[in-house]
């Protein structure tokens, strides 16, 4: 070949250095596949190091000081207020160590950018969508006759208690949010696409959520949940997606005491009805909350259809 051909048919490309079959690519990060079990097993570590580990060490250390809770009020003030919060506790430590984990992943992942986004300007407005949502809940609840409230609604039931559950389950909140948004969305997100991201992380936050601990209606209200939190990140951003699971969440623990014992500022029994209702294993359990998420869903999907994403 002459060297005008040569010249006129331009240099060739470079042949790729890297290979599919390993775990690095061209520019010497981990595939996306490998990033993604690295994490998920990480995170895994993190959860049964936490929850299970330090609730073991918690229960050792009582049965050492012979405190139960039949016994607890002989104990020292220090000794009560231990085993009172203990449980927070724990569930402060995961979320605490969540967040500088997901730290680290982002780096790892190679994402740019803060890992929580600051201001929180939507974190409110978020809560209260997620409040009213399951507000709008119980009050379907309450229509039939079976269903009562156990404290008169307008004697509500407030302790000292509640501002530190609710700072703890914020604090929870941003955890899961930041390993499950800012690092496995984000990532795979950018690797794959948006479908492949949201499928992900609605897999583990089935997991994670409590998918498996109902029956049915409650693993697809978990899943609806998980689905509805990724399009309200895709679509505003970290802080609505963190307001409306925190709101929600706050709502039926706190608010309508699924959950919440003597913590709780009302509580709703369902004595039948369960399937729309939950009964007493609450919302979650009831077609009601498959709709209300169904709605969300629908509403996010066709009433900003076309909108640019902005997470």
């Amino acid at each position: 070949m002459s060297k005008s051909k040569r010249a006129t048919q331009g240099q060739m490309p470079p042949a790729p250095t890297g290979d599919k079959t390993t775990r690095i690519d061209d520019s010497g990060r981990l595939r996306t596949g490998w990033l993604l079990a690295v994490s998920l097993f990480g995170y895994a570590l993190i959860a049964l190091a936490t929850r299970f580990g330090l609730m073991r060490a918690f229960t050792a250390l009582f049965e050492a000081w012979a405190i139960d809770g039949t016994s607890v009020q002989r104990a020292p003030v220090w000794a009560q207020a231990l085993y009172r919060w203990h449980g927070s506790l724990v569930t402060a430590a995961f979320a605490a160590l969540s967040l500088a984990y997901a730290k680290w992943l982002r780096g790892l992942w190679r994402l740019e950018g803060a890992l929580i986004p600051m201001p929180p300007a939507r974190l409110w407005g978020a809560s209260l969508s997620g409040v009213c949502m399951a507000v709008v809940v119980a009050a379907l609840c309450l229509l039939p006759d079976s269903v009562r409230p156990e404290w008169p609604l307008t004697a509500p039931r407030f302790t000292g208690a509640l501002p530190v559950l609710c700072a703890v389950s914020l604090l929870s909140t941003l955890g899961e949010a930041a390993f499950l948004k800012r690092v496995l969305f984000d990532g795979l997100r950018d690797q794959w696409n948006g479908i492949w991201a949201t499928a992900v992380v609605c897999g583990v936050f089935w997991l994670t959520g409590g998918g498996l601990a109902g029956g049915v209606v409650a693993g697809v209200n978990v899943l609806l949940l998980g689905l509805a939190c990724c399009r309200l990140y895709a679509r505003y951003g970290f802080w609505t997606s963190v307001g409306f699971r925190w709101g929600w969440g706050l709502a039926n623990v706190f608010l309508l005491g699924f959950g919440g014992g003597d913590a709780a500022i009302y509580r709703l029994y369902g004595v039948s009805e369960g399937l729309l209702t939950g009964g007493d294993a609450g919302p979650m359990h009831g077609l009601w909350t498959t709709m209300a998420l169904v709605g969300v869903i629908v509403g996010l999907t066709l009433g900003h259809k076309g909108l640019p994403e902005n997470a």
